[in-house]
């Protein structure tokens, strides 16, 4: 038996974060989907323009190209099954649970994996109708596992997530001053800063190897991934932070991916960073309305209420802001667009947004974006693969209605 991860249509509402990675490569709290199953070597199926980039994720994994095999397990890429109710249905033959019309988990005959194949890989809804399969439909699917539905999902539950996700086994240097009765993991090849405070009262604490962590508190749940720097002062609290980020400032309920500077002074709350994302010095994002309202999301062409209060914004890979830049509630931030002044609308990828110093917003090329991106990965010893970099010219074509909608033109960028 193999579990074969899929995504679905859905991706749609997880953009911008999900327009450079597979829905399975998400990261929701210190996992992705793929991490919750902890395999090797998995099946993969995913959108067309995303498979060669996938490949380069999961080199030992079979991507869009594997022989149809009737053990096999299809389990929906935002969803984690819980694992009784996973090992119950691994004993059935044919079966498919469904919630509100979202295939959650299955196992399939050859013509109804052939229809999820199509269906996945060139990006069409899946209709159960369609499906020949004994259809399970549930009416509550925390029952089952943990659903994500919308972008909002990753982060207000993200403390529940963290503590529950964090199982550590209890490593501390002498010297570095700690509180509170849940474990903490330091590695013993970070380098842990003098007055530096880990807090585990609220949560584990998870700190990776060769990370450096000047003089900071750090208040969990938090996860800091390996070759991770922060910068002395600063406070992470309720977050986590992947691999190679740069970190300064004041980090609250957030998720900050690979390869990430937030180096300097500035608050991040309630948010969501992409990879390769340069945020400047005192850059601040809202995630509390004046009014103490929930904080609404636009989806498609209206909002939606996200039913929380405290909502900051969600960052596209390779996305930039300048100093001083300020981000209100809920905003989408596209891929490789450049931000200054203050932002009160989503900005589409590859945009230049100077509306909030007053100049006029530009389209970013994409040959700019690429040289600029390439320019950045050097900073990491890393070189562009032909894989990122024709992904990022798909990206571009495929958000262009996006910019069209938008008003924004091909033209040189001036700040006035």
């Amino acid at each position: 038996m193999s579990i074969v991860l899929f995504e679905d249509t859905s991706w749609k509402k997880f953009v911008p974060l999900s327009y450079t990675r597979s829905l399975f490569d998400l990261k929701i709290g210190s996992l992705t989907t793929f991490d919750y199953f902890n395999i090797k070597s998995a099946k993969l199926l995913t959108r067309k323009y995303l498979e060669n980039m996938t490949r380069q994720r999961h080199p030992k994994c079979n991507v869009n190209k594997f022989e149809y095999d009737s053990n096999d397990i299809f389990v929906n890429s935002l969803f984690f099954p819980h694992t009784s109710f996973f090992k119950k249905l691994t004993k059935r033959k044919n079966f498919l649970v469904s919630y509100r019309d979202k295939i959650l988990i299955a196992r399939l005959d050859r013509s109804d994996y052939q229809y999820l194949y199509e269906s996945v890989v060139h990006d069409k809804d899946v209709r159960n109708s369609k499906l020949r399969a004994e259809i399970i439909h549930i009416n509550n699917a925390d029952e089952c596992g943990s659903l994500y539905s919308w972008p909002w999902d990753l982060i207000s539950g993200l403390k529940n997530v963290l503590q529950h996700q964090l199982k550590l086994k209890n490593k501390v240097p002498k010297e570095v001053k700690v509180s509170g009765k849940n474990t903490i993991f330091v590695d013993e090849t970070s380098n842990i800063g003098q007055g530096t405070v880990l807090d585990a009262s609220g949560g584990p604490i998870y700190i990776g190897p060769e990370s450096i962590i000047g003089q900071s508190s750090i208040i969990g749940p938090a996860y800091v991934g390996e070759l991770t720097q922060l910068k002395p002062y600063s406070t992470i609290n309720n977050s986590y932070i992947g691999n190679n980020c740069r970190i300064g400032g004041e980090i609250d309920s957030s998720i900050i991916l690979d390869y990430t500077n937030k180096s300097h002074f500035g608050y991040l709350g309630h948010s969501y960073v992409g990879e390769w994302v340069n945020i400047g010095a005192n850059t601040t994002t809202s995630d509390l309305k004046m009014t103490y309202g929930t904080v609404s999301m636009k989806i498609g062409d209206g909002k939606k209420d996200t039913g929380i209060t405290k909502l900051g914004s969600f960052f596209g890979d390779m996305s930039k802001t300048s100093i001083g830049t300020n981000i209100y509630c809920g905003m989408r931030i596209g891929i490789s667009s450049h931000l200054y002044g203050n932002i009160a609308n989503d900005v589409p990828s590859y945009v230049i947004y100077g509306q909030g110093i007053g100049s006029e917003n530009a389209q970013m090329d994409v040959s700019s974006a690429i040289k600029f991106q390439k320019r950045m990965m050097s900073r990491r010893n890393i070189s562009m693969s032909a894989h990122y970099e024709n992904m990022m010219k798909t990206i571009f074509d495929m958000t262009s209605k996006e910019r069209e909608d938008y008003g924004v033109r091909p033209k040189r960028f001036t700040i006035r």
